[in-house]
């Protein structure tokens, strides 16, 4: 607590941005949220399962994750954590999605929008950023943008999937959202692969 004492709230926050950065379970534990229908509130806190750790974790630690799962499990909600904890722990970073349909595109920008809306102590939203000194966000139905005062920009488009999707984009993480529906999927993997194939970065 001492040590806190000393440090302004602009100090704290980034010490805790840059333990964020490190450990990615906290991180989503300590600051995610969640949409469920069943609940009261609605927008609720991300309780992972062990599972959900474990598949977290090796999103981390792998260049390429495939993951085969029925519906309701909450992946797609862990694949975005892990996008944003990459987009806000990181300056710079960019992040492309890409889902059958504008409509499913749009859904992901929604929920990105979410849970960035629930992280208040880390980061604000344009229009609720007065006396805030921090990192910022604003979106439109296809792209959220986050500024770091004096740094890069972090950026997460999504694209309707066609056989060209994101081929003239690079990017250190491409979603293929819903992958096994989608019409061009070998087309797309073709487009995709060199936005992400890189010696030292991409996912």
């Amino acid at each position: 607590l001492g040590q806190f004492e000393k440090m302004s709230l602009s100090e704290i926050r980034n010490a805790e941005i840059e333990y964020c950065r490190d450990h990615i379970v906290y991180f989503a534990e300590k600051y995610g949220h969640i949409e469920d229908r069943n609940s009261p509130e609605i927008v609720v806190p991300f309780r992972l399962w062990k599972e959900q750790r474990e598949a977290l974790v090796d999103m981390l630690n792998h260049k390429w994750t495939i993951i085969l799962k029925a519906r309701q499990l909450g992946i797609s909600w862990l694949v975005l954590h892990y996008a944003v904890w990459l987009l806000l722990c990181h300056t710079g970073r960019s992040v492309i999605g890409l889902s059958k349909s504008e409509t499913e595109a749009k859904e992901l920008i929604r929920r990105a929008v979410l849970i960035l809306r629930n992280m208040r102590a880390l980061i604000r939203e344009k229009t609720d950023k007065q006396n805030w000194d921090g990192a910022w966000f604003e979106w439109n139905s296809l792209s959220v943008t986050i500024h770091f005062p004096g740094k890069s920009d972090s950026t997460f488009q999504c694209f309707a999937s066609g056989e060209n999707a994101a081929r003239s984009f690079t990017a250190d993480l491409l979603i293929f959202d819903e992958w096994a529906f989608q019409q061009f999927a070998e087309d797309i993997w073709k487009a995709g692969f060199p936005t992400i194939n890189r010696p030292n970065g991409g996912q």
